[in-house]
Protein backbone atom coordinates (compact mmCIF):
# COMPACT_ATOMS: atom_id res chain seq x y z
CA UNK A 1 0.00 0.00 0.00
CA UNK A 2 1.36 3.89 -1.21
CA UNK A 3 2.30 6.32 1.69
CA UNK A 4 -0.72 8.46 2.14
CA UNK A 5 1.31 11.30 1.08
CA UNK A 6 2.31 9.97 -2.02
CA UNK A 7 -1.30 9.51 -2.95
CA UNK A 8 -1.58 12.91 -2.32
CA UNK A 9 1.13 13.73 -4.60
CA UNK A 10 -0.17 11.52 -7.42
CA UNK A 11 -3.71 13.22 -7.12
CA UNK A 12 -2.09 16.46 -7.02
CA UNK A 13 0.13 15.23 -10.35
CA UNK A 14 -3.11 14.04 -12.16
CA UNK A 15 -5.10 17.75 -11.67
CA UNK A 16 -1.82 19.55 -11.28
CA UNK A 17 -4.14 21.82 -9.18
CA UNK A 18 -3.82 21.59 -4.91
CA UNK A 19 -7.18 22.89 -4.26
CA UNK A 20 -8.81 20.13 -6.95
CA UNK A 21 -6.78 17.52 -4.69
CA UNK A 22 -7.91 18.68 -1.62
CA UNK A 23 -11.53 18.73 -3.13
CA UNK A 24 -11.30 14.44 -4.33
CA UNK A 25 -8.95 13.57 -1.29
CA UNK A 26 -11.74 15.66 1.41
CA UNK A 27 -8.36 17.21 3.35
CA UNK A 28 -7.45 20.80 3.46
CA UNK A 29 -5.39 22.56 0.85
CA UNK A 30 -2.90 23.45 3.43
CA UNK A 31 -2.99 19.58 4.09
CA UNK A 32 -1.90 18.97 0.48
CA UNK A 33 0.76 21.44 0.92
CA UNK A 34 2.36 19.75 3.89
CA UNK A 35 2.21 16.22 1.72
CA UNK A 36 4.25 17.94 -0.90
CA UNK A 37 6.64 19.44 1.43
CA UNK A 38 7.21 16.57 3.35
CA UNK A 39 8.21 14.56 0.03
CA UNK A 40 10.53 17.25 -1.31
CA UNK A 41 12.11 17.32 1.84
CA UNK A 42 12.69 13.22 1.89
CA UNK A 43 13.39 13.14 -2.08
CA UNK A 44 16.09 16.48 -1.86
CA UNK A 45 14.41 18.42 -4.85
CA UNK A 46 11.25 20.23 -5.65
CA UNK A 47 8.90 18.18 -7.43
CA UNK A 48 6.56 21.47 -8.62
CA UNK A 49 6.86 24.83 -9.82
CA UNK A 50 4.16 27.70 -11.06
CA UNK A 51 5.16 28.14 -14.37
CA UNK A 52 3.03 31.52 -16.11
CA UNK A 53 0.78 30.88 -13.02
CA UNK A 54 0.42 27.08 -13.83
CA UNK A 55 1.42 24.34 -12.10
CA UNK A 56 4.01 21.66 -13.49
CA UNK A 57 5.78 18.59 -12.60
CA UNK A 58 10.01 19.68 -12.37
CA UNK A 59 11.96 16.36 -13.65
CA UNK A 60 12.28 15.33 -10.25
CA UNK A 61 8.42 15.33 -10.23
CA UNK A 62 8.07 13.45 -13.01
CA UNK A 63 10.31 10.72 -12.23
CA UNK A 64 8.49 10.47 -9.10
CA UNK A 65 5.19 10.07 -10.79
CA UNK A 66 6.13 7.58 -13.11
CA UNK A 67 7.84 5.73 -10.14
CA UNK A 68 4.77 5.52 -8.08
CA UNK A 69 2.16 4.96 -10.56
CA UNK A 70 3.78 1.87 -11.65
CA UNK A 71 4.47 0.93 -8.03
CA UNK A 72 0.80 1.70 -7.92
CA UNK A 73 -0.43 -0.61 -10.28
CA UNK A 74 2.01 -3.36 -9.48
CA UNK A 75 0.29 -3.08 -5.89
CA UNK A 76 -3.03 -3.57 -7.16
CA UNK A 77 -1.68 -6.82 -9.24
CA UNK A 78 -0.28 -8.26 -6.35
CA UNK A 79 -3.80 -7.88 -4.40
CA UNK A 80 -5.68 -9.05 -7.05
CA UNK A 81 -3.01 -12.16 -7.61
CA UNK A 82 -3.20 -13.25 -3.72
CA UNK A 83 -6.97 -13.24 -4.16
CA UNK A 84 -7.05 -15.28 -6.93
CA UNK A 85 -4.94 -18.01 -5.13
CA UNK A 86 -7.53 -17.93 -2.19
CA UNK A 87 -10.79 -18.71 -4.51
CA UNK A 88 -8.82 -20.83 -6.91
CA UNK A 89 -10.04 -18.40 -9.96
CA UNK A 90 -7.65 -16.49 -12.49
CA UNK A 91 -8.63 -13.05 -14.03
CA UNK A 92 -7.33 -11.28 -16.48
CA UNK A 93 -8.38 -7.38 -16.85
CA UNK A 94 -7.08 -5.61 -19.86
CA UNK A 95 -8.43 -3.03 -22.08
CA UNK A 96 -7.98 -1.90 -26.38
CA UNK A 97 -9.18 0.56 -28.79
CA UNK A 98 -11.98 0.34 -30.32
CA UNK A 99 -9.90 -1.09 -33.80
CA UNK A 100 -8.03 -3.52 -32.14
CA UNK A 101 -10.69 -4.32 -29.96
CA UNK A 102 -13.56 -5.03 -32.45
CA UNK A 103 -11.41 -6.35 -35.59
CA UNK A 104 -8.13 -7.87 -34.47
CA UNK A 105 -8.38 -9.14 -30.74
CA UNK A 106 -11.46 -11.04 -31.15
CA UNK A 107 -9.93 -14.36 -32.39
CA UNK A 108 -6.68 -14.15 -30.38
CA UNK A 109 -9.11 -14.15 -27.57
CA UNK A 110 -11.51 -17.26 -28.51
CA UNK A 111 -7.77 -19.12 -29.12
CA UNK A 112 -6.40 -18.03 -25.68
CA UNK A 113 -9.91 -18.89 -23.50
CA UNK A 114 -9.67 -22.17 -25.05
CA UNK A 115 -6.43 -23.04 -24.11
CA UNK A 116 -7.16 -21.47 -20.76
CA UNK A 117 -11.14 -22.02 -19.69
CA UNK A 118 -10.81 -21.29 -15.86
CA UNK A 119 -9.53 -17.96 -16.67
CA UNK A 120 -12.19 -14.90 -16.59
CA UNK A 121 -11.67 -12.07 -18.75
CA UNK A 122 -12.36 -8.53 -17.81
CA UNK A 123 -12.12 -7.14 -21.64
CA UNK A 124 -13.00 -2.89 -21.88
CA UNK A 125 -12.77 -1.05 -25.03
CA UNK A 126 -12.51 2.52 -24.71
CA UNK A 127 -10.34 4.78 -26.78
CA UNK A 128 -6.33 5.31 -26.17
CA UNK A 129 -6.88 8.19 -23.91
CA UNK A 130 -9.58 6.39 -21.42
CA UNK A 131 -7.13 3.07 -21.85
CA UNK A 132 -4.03 5.01 -20.52
CA UNK A 133 -5.97 6.63 -17.17
CA UNK A 134 -7.54 2.80 -16.28
CA UNK A 135 -3.62 1.77 -16.68
CA UNK A 136 -2.60 4.75 -14.30
CA UNK A 137 -5.29 4.39 -12.25
CA UNK A 138 -4.46 -0.10 -12.06
CA UNK A 139 -8.39 -0.44 -13.15
CA UNK A 140 -6.74 -2.91 -16.23
CA UNK A 141 -3.42 -4.86 -16.02
CA UNK A 142 -2.13 -3.70 -19.56
CA UNK A 143 -4.14 -2.33 -23.08
CA UNK A 144 -3.63 -2.71 -26.22
CA UNK A 145 -3.72 0.49 -28.43
CA UNK A 146 -3.74 2.19 -31.71
CA UNK A 147 -3.26 5.82 -30.50
CA UNK A 148 -0.08 7.71 -29.60
CA UNK A 149 1.12 7.11 -25.64
CA UNK A 150 4.28 8.26 -23.46
CA UNK A 151 6.81 5.37 -24.94
CA UNK A 152 9.15 6.87 -21.80
CA UNK A 153 6.27 5.15 -18.90
CA UNK A 154 5.51 2.02 -20.65
CA UNK A 155 7.14 -1.14 -22.11
CA UNK A 156 5.17 -2.10 -25.16
CA UNK A 157 5.64 -4.89 -27.73
CA UNK A 158 4.19 -4.21 -31.25
CA UNK A 159 1.21 -6.65 -32.26
CA UNK A 160 0.91 -5.21 -36.03
CA UNK A 161 1.59 -2.30 -38.45
CA UNK A 162 -1.62 -1.51 -39.66
CA UNK A 163 -2.41 0.34 -43.14
CA UNK A 164 -4.65 3.84 -42.73
CA UNK A 165 -6.65 4.59 -45.67
CA UNK A 166 -9.09 7.19 -47.28
CA UNK A 167 -12.42 5.12 -47.48
CA UNK A 168 -15.60 6.29 -49.14
CA UNK A 169 -18.49 5.01 -50.53
CA UNK A 170 -18.83 2.66 -53.99
CA UNK A 171 -21.16 5.26 -55.18
CA UNK A 172 -19.22 7.81 -54.41
CA UNK A 173 -17.91 9.74 -57.46
CA UNK A 174 -14.33 10.23 -55.98
CA UNK A 175 -11.12 8.92 -57.23
CA UNK A 176 -7.61 9.18 -57.20
CA UNK A 177 -6.60 12.42 -55.07
CA UNK A 178 -3.80 14.55 -56.51
CA UNK A 179 -3.50 17.02 -53.58
CA UNK A 180 -5.13 16.46 -50.24
CA UNK A 181 -6.69 20.09 -50.35
CA UNK A 182 -9.00 18.53 -53.09
CA UNK A 183 -10.65 16.31 -50.19
CA UNK A 184 -11.63 19.54 -47.61
CA UNK A 185 -15.10 20.20 -49.21
CA UNK A 186 -15.88 16.73 -48.47
CA UNK A 187 -17.72 15.58 -45.03
CA UNK A 188 -15.54 14.53 -43.05
CA UNK A 189 -16.62 11.32 -40.93
CA UNK A 190 -14.26 11.15 -37.97
CA UNK A 191 -13.91 9.48 -34.74
CA UNK A 192 -13.98 11.50 -31.41
CA UNK A 193 -11.17 13.02 -29.59
CA UNK A 194 -8.89 11.07 -27.59
CA UNK A 195 -9.35 8.13 -30.42
CA UNK A 196 -6.19 6.66 -31.80
CA UNK A 197 -7.91 6.69 -35.45
CA UNK A 198 -8.62 10.72 -35.57
CA UNK A 199 -5.19 11.25 -33.53
CA UNK A 200 -2.86 9.32 -36.73
CA UNK A 201 -5.09 12.12 -38.58
CA UNK A 202 -4.37 14.38 -36.76
CA UNK A 203 -0.85 14.31 -36.91
CA UNK A 204 -0.48 13.78 -40.18
CA UNK A 205 -2.38 17.16 -41.13
CA UNK A 206 -0.55 18.69 -38.42
CA UNK A 207 2.50 17.58 -40.02
CA UNK A 208 1.48 18.84 -43.63
CA UNK A 209 0.67 22.83 -42.48
CA UNK A 210 -3.16 21.56 -42.12
CA UNK A 211 -5.64 20.37 -39.22
CA UNK A 212 -9.20 18.97 -39.22
CA UNK A 213 -10.55 21.73 -39.22
CA UNK A 214 -9.90 22.80 -42.43
CA UNK A 215 -12.97 20.34 -43.87
CA UNK A 216 -15.74 22.13 -44.91
CA UNK A 217 -17.94 19.99 -42.55
CA UNK A 218 -17.10 17.45 -39.94
CA UNK A 219 -19.48 14.74 -38.36
CA UNK A 220 -17.63 13.18 -35.16
CA UNK A 221 -19.21 9.82 -34.84
CA UNK A 222 -17.17 7.33 -31.67
CA UNK A 223 -18.44 3.91 -33.40
CA UNK A 224 -17.13 2.55 -36.35
CA UNK A 225 -19.95 0.53 -37.44
CA UNK A 226 -22.26 3.47 -37.97
CA UNK A 227 -19.22 5.39 -39.76
CA UNK A 228 -19.13 2.39 -42.26
CA UNK A 229 -23.34 2.36 -42.52
CA UNK A 230 -22.77 6.32 -43.57
CA UNK A 231 -20.03 5.97 -45.74
CA UNK A 232 -22.15 3.16 -47.66
CA UNK A 233 -24.88 5.36 -47.82
CA UNK A 234 -22.84 7.96 -49.48
CA UNK A 235 -22.71 10.40 -46.35
CA UNK A 236 -18.81 11.36 -46.54
CA UNK A 237 -15.72 10.07 -46.85
CA UNK A 238 -13.71 9.00 -43.71
CA UNK A 239 -9.95 7.59 -42.51
CA UNK A 240 -9.75 4.11 -41.13
CA UNK A 241 -7.45 1.54 -40.38
CA UNK A 242 -7.68 -0.99 -43.43
CA UNK A 243 -8.37 -3.73 -40.99
CA UNK A 244 -11.44 -2.21 -39.94
CA UNK A 245 -13.11 -1.75 -43.45
CA UNK A 246 -11.49 -5.38 -44.82
CA UNK A 247 -15.19 -6.97 -45.16
CA UNK A 248 -16.83 -4.07 -46.90
CA UNK A 249 -13.74 -3.26 -49.63
CA UNK A 250 -13.77 -6.98 -50.09
CA UNK A 251 -17.87 -6.88 -50.81
CA UNK A 252 -17.40 -3.45 -52.95
CA UNK A 253 -19.22 -1.88 -50.28
CA UNK A 254 -16.58 0.61 -49.52
CA UNK A 255 -13.91 2.27 -51.89
CA UNK A 256 -10.45 3.12 -50.45
CA UNK A 257 -9.17 5.71 -52.43
CA UNK A 258 -5.90 6.40 -53.04
CA UNK A 259 -3.86 9.66 -51.99
CA UNK A 260 -0.91 10.57 -53.74
CA UNK A 261 2.09 10.48 -51.97
CA UNK A 262 0.12 9.28 -48.62
CA UNK A 263 1.06 5.90 -47.54
CA UNK A 264 0.92 5.61 -43.84
CA UNK A 265 1.11 2.88 -41.56
CA UNK A 266 0.86 2.76 -37.95
CA UNK A 267 1.61 0.28 -35.12
CA UNK A 268 -0.53 -1.14 -33.01
CA UNK A 269 1.05 -1.99 -29.78
CA UNK A 270 0.75 -3.92 -26.53
CA UNK A 271 1.55 -2.20 -23.28
CA UNK A 272 2.13 -1.99 -19.58
CA UNK A 273 3.63 0.40 -16.85
CA UNK A 274 7.14 0.49 -17.34
CA UNK A 275 9.61 -1.12 -14.32
CA UNK A 276 6.87 -3.52 -13.07
CA UNK A 277 7.76 -6.28 -11.19
CA UNK A 278 5.25 -8.02 -13.00
CA UNK A 279 6.94 -7.71 -16.31
CA UNK A 280 7.44 -11.06 -17.24
CA UNK A 281 3.94 -11.84 -16.09
CA UNK A 282 3.22 -9.21 -19.23
CA UNK A 283 5.82 -11.09 -22.03
CA UNK A 284 4.14 -14.05 -21.24
CA UNK A 285 0.77 -12.86 -21.47
CA UNK A 286 1.74 -11.43 -24.84
CA UNK A 287 3.20 -14.48 -26.28
CA UNK A 288 0.78 -16.73 -25.45
CA UNK A 289 -1.97 -14.25 -27.08
CA UNK A 290 -0.12 -13.20 -30.37
CA UNK A 291 2.41 -16.23 -30.30
CA UNK A 292 0.30 -18.91 -30.11
CA UNK A 293 2.50 -20.62 -27.36
CA UNK A 294 1.80 -20.78 -23.32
Amino acid sequence: MLDFRIETFLCVCKHLNYTKAAEELKITQPGVSQHIKYLEANYGDKLFRYTNKKLALTQAGMELRDAMISAKHDYMHLKKNIKERADGTKRIKFGATLTVGEFLLPPKIRDYIRRNPNTQIDFTIANTKELLGLLEDGKIDFAMVEGYFKKSGYEYRTISNEKYVLVCGNEDPLEKVEAFEELFGHNLLVREDGSGTKEILERYLSEHGYAVSDFSSISVINNIQVIKQLLEGGCGISFLYEIAVKKELEEGKLRAVPIAGFDLHHEFNYIWRKNSVFCEYYETLFASLFGGDE
